[in-house]
């Protein structure tokens, strides 16, 4: 889905804007109703192509977010803010500081964030 529309919805908006432009064209110059139900199928043709060309695949899928902040943080280094000592220390993310469990190590280590384990628990290893 793009921005909140369905396939269906794209469609019928290029319809729409067929009709419009058919309408506008028929109030300055009348044609035979052959011709308007031509022209209104080229227009809703040429309008679905190049709306598809200008606003992608509908079927594009972007990146994938993260599951979690923590999850955003997976295969990033950061240094030890606080030592790992009994199993647990922290790191600091920006303006954050968050809890690190792995095998101990002196505070300034260079670890890596290599799981996230119970949805928020970070686990690291040296770097």
């Amino acid at each position: 889905m793009i921005a909140g529309f369905s396939l269906f919805a794209l469609v019928l908006i290029w319809i729409g804007a067929a009709g419009l432009i058919l309408g506008a064209v028929e109030f300055f110059a009348p044609t035979a109703l052959t011709v308007q139900l031509l022209g209104f199928a080229a227009l809703v043709a040429g309008l679905l192509f190049v709306g598809r060309r200008v606003y992608g695949s509908i079927d594009a899928v972007g990146p994938s977010l993260p599951m979690s902040r923590a999850h955003a943080l997976m295969g990033r280094e950061f240094f030890l803010d606080k030592a790992i000592a009994r199993g647990f220390g922290s790191i600091r993310v920006d303006d954050s500081v968050w809890r690190v469990a792995g095998e101990d190590m002196p505070t300034g280590t260079r670890v890596r964030v290599v799981a996230i384990e119970d949805g928020s628990a970070i686990r690291v290893e040296k770097a």
